[in-house]
């Protein structure tokens, strides 16, 4: 979905609707459901994990860790304490949801990437009348960058992350309807050294779909999005045309595919353009009824913060099952491989990396319990590797990490 470009986290225009969501979240408590029906409008919780990791750094070897960071260790152990609070509101036909959650990390070992974080989710489902819909909403993340998404430094490096979006549809035919969004997000890395990625991107998208009897869609899509650095150098625009398919195959079968022609150019550096197809194929099948599997084939072009390079083309597969043991107890797996094919910056003198690979795997765990209604305990288990034709791209760590939380 697309998003608003203003410099803002919460622009003017998206202010007004957001206000009066929240007063008659508290105002109008009446138009959501009688009082016989109680709701849990809000809900506070409190969380705590517990994680160990192998390779925290994601460091090549031991050797590799000392050259880098004078300290040959590779592991640490953190814990993360998180308060937050969800709001779900039904207002009418408008839907209003929150989660305002606040963290705080602290390492057993590397004590100097001790952080707190915050992270705000609010969004608006709206609708007018039968035929109109869409939402409406803004996002906040302050989070310590992870060390697999930027691994040139060791050093504390906090990044924050805002979100602005709107979008909607307009079925103007039983089986016909038009839809659009604009998004605007803001990057911004603390790290002096790394202040050049900081990056504003607006992205608009407009679509038409055809829609069945049988809940599938057939439609088109066109996008444009725009990103404006700190450095200038590494601007861009991006134009795409895509097909859209969402096709119920049978009651328990579902394939969803978004596909096309993608072109970017930068404005001062023409030697980083793009131009070709991407494209994601996710199937899903629920084998019984407590079994399910999703599968993702895909090749897409990702934004890479580096100054020895512009963006990778993904090539990548996934699988994941997920088993509903009982009610309350649930297990999930994930394998997932990844080819990254790297484009050069010839901005930077002596710097040659258009021959660039790596190839990215994971496999993860996820077991989730929950004792009550209103607690859940959930341990995950994963297995990062990348290997590369460059010596410092080769990694491996495993880590396990044990989370519990308790709604009130």
């Amino acid at each position: 979905m697309p998003r608003l470009s203003s410099p803002a986290l919460i622009p003017l225009p998206l202010l007004a609707p957001l206000s009066m969501a929240v007063c008659a979240l508290f105002c109008g408590s009446a138009m959501a459901a009688p009082e016989s029906e109680p709701v849990d409008v809000f809900t506070p919780y409190v969380g705590v994990m517990v994680s160990h990791d192998d390779n925290l750094f994601r460091f090549s070897n031991p050797d590799d860790a000392f050259r880098r960071s004078g300290n040959s260790s590779l592991s640490d152990t953190y814990r993360r304490l998180n308060v937050g609070l969800n709001i779900d509101k039904q207002i009418s036909q408008q839907r209003l949801t929150v989660n305002l959650d606040l963290n705080r990390t602290a390492y057993n070992r590397f004590s100097f990437l001790d952080n707190d974080g915050k992270n705000l989710q609010t969004n608006l489902n709206w609708h007018l009348g039968k035929h109109v819909e869409g939402n409406l909403g803004a996002s906040y993340v302050e989070s310590l960058t992870p060390f697999s998404d930027l691994r040139t430094t060791t050093e504390r490096n906090l990044r924050t992350q805002k979100r602005t979006f709107a979008d909607g549809a307009w079925r103007f035919h039983p089986s016909w309807q038009v839809r659009g969004g604009v998004t605007y997000d803001q990057l911004n890395y603390a790290l002096a050294s790394q202040r050049s990625f900081n990056r504003d991107l607006t992205t608009e998208v407009v679509g038409i779909d055809y829609l069945s009897p049988t809940n599938s869609t057939v439609g088109v899509q066109a996008g444009h999005s725009s990103a404006t650095y700190e450095s200038p150098l590494n601007n861009y625009s991006q134009n795409e045309f895509k097909g859209k398919i969402d096709w119920y195959a049978t009651g328990k079968s579902r394939l969803q595919f978004l596909g096309g022609w993608v072109e970017r150019k930068h404005e001062l550096t023409p030697t980083r353009d793009y131009s070709g197809t991407n494209a994601r194929v996710v199937a899903t099948n629920q084998l019984t009824g407590q079994v399910g599997l999703t599968a993702n084939l895909y090749r897409e072009i990702g934004t890479i913060d580096d100054l020895t390079t512009s963006y990778s083309l993904n090539n990548g597969v996934s699988l994941e099952a997920a088993w509903e043991i009982s009610a309350k107890t649930k297990l999930a797996a994930q394998l997932l491989n990844e080819r990254r094919s790297y484009a050069a910056n010839s901005v930077l003198a002596n710097v040659l990396v258009s021959d660039r690979e790596d190839t990215y795997r994971r496999m993860s765990l996820t077991g989730n319990y929950m004792p009550t209604r209103k607690w859940t305990i959930m341990m995950i288990a994963y297995r990062d590797q990348q290997s590369s034709n460059q010596s410092t791209g080769n990694y491996h760590a495993t880590g396990l990490s044990l989370n519990t939380r308790y709604d009130f």
